[in-house]
């Protein structure tokens, strides 16, 4: 018998709301009453949390200060919880890209108030007075709406628009490039594309940095099932689970840090999560004939974080 939170029944949902007029919207409904979203603070304490991540990393390969920066973020969802913590640190200009105009005004403001409990762990992350961090937020505050919350924060927000063709940004004027919880999202054949667009407009001396959570997302729906389940299907059982409202592409940490490589990249810094007992389901699982080769570390790993640099200027 099939239960209510089988991941099954929430594919065969998302299946028909992604052919079905006003599907979109209705799904975007659905994850925030009954959805991953429905628990709305813990959720952006996650999103700052990710953030502060990010932050540690750029302080392992160097850079010290995300003050005047310009940064890009890739795949920009519902609220702009990332590029908000990066306004907070001091950066110049954010620009953000999204395939889907997903982004909501009561979220963004509700968001925006949320943060308020984490000012003091992101002034500290990125080594900001907390006062002055306080003293961004209040400002930004003041907004009325989401065109004006983005215009105090310097975000501009591109969508619908694609990561292959950015030809609004000139060769070589972004500081940092980045993605979090998106490449997972990406069809195989587009990252080859915007792994070599992010190249293009990276400063010489620029950053990019992805984290990608390679994992099956219908574990979050359905506790039962195991972050690789995924990997027991063939690609032609998975297109009846997979959907555009839902996409994953199922690629290998390996397969993303070779896209970077092949894109005239240099990886200088990667953090993965490998449970052991992701390992162990792994043991007694019949894989689907396209991951037997893999390594079964590569097919444990649920999380890819990973910085790198334009190959001429790695040390």
């Amino acid at each position: 018998m099939i239960r209510l939170r089988d991941w099954r029944v929430k594919a065969l949902v998302q299946d028909i709301l992604s052919a079905s007029p006003g599907g979109c919207r209705l799904n975007d409904w659905l994850q925030r009453h009954v959805g991953g979203l429905r628990n709305f603070e813990d959720n952006i304490c996650r999103k700052v949390t990710d953030w502060c991540q990010v932050s540690s990393y750029l302080k392992a390969v160097g850079c010290k200060s995300l003050t005047e920066q310009t940064i890009v973020e890739v795949g920009s969802g519902w609220y702009p919880t990332l590029p908000i913590c990066f306004a907070l640190a001091g950066a110049r200009r954010i620009y953000t890209v999204d395939l889907n105009r997903h982004m909501n005004e009561g979220m963004s403001l509700r968001m925006l108030r949320a943060v308020e409990p984490h000012l003091d762990r992101i002034a500290s992350s990125c080594g900001l007075p907390a006062s002055e961090a306080r003293r961004r937020w209040e400002v930004l505050c003041t907004s009325d709406n989401l065109a004006q919350l983005l215009n105090k924060a310097n975000i501009e927000y591109r969508a619908p628009a694609d990561a292959r063709d950015m030809g609004w940004l000139d060769n070589g004027c972004i500081d940092l490039a980045y993605s979090n919880s998106v490449l997972e999202h990406v069809l195989p054949s587009a990252l080859p594309g915007i792994m070599k667009e992010l190249w293009r407009v990276l400063r010489p001396d620029g950053l990019m940095l992805h984290a990608v959570a390679c994992n099956d997302h219908y574990t979050h729906f359905d506790k039962s099932v195991s972050p690789i389940n995924y990997l027991r299907f063939t690609e032609r059982q998975w297109r009846w689970f997979n959907n555009d409202l839902n996409y994953q592409n199922r690629l290998r940490p390996s397969s993303f840090l070779s896209a970077a490589r092949d894109s005239g990249f240099d990886v200088i810094h990667e953090a993965r999560t490998l449970r052991p007992r992701n390992l162990d389901t792994l043991q007694g699982m019949r894989l689907a004939p396209q991951f037997k080769s893999f390594d079964p570390e590569d097919l444990a790993t649920t999380s890819i974080d990973f910085v790198s640099i334009k190959r001429q200027y790695a040390q």
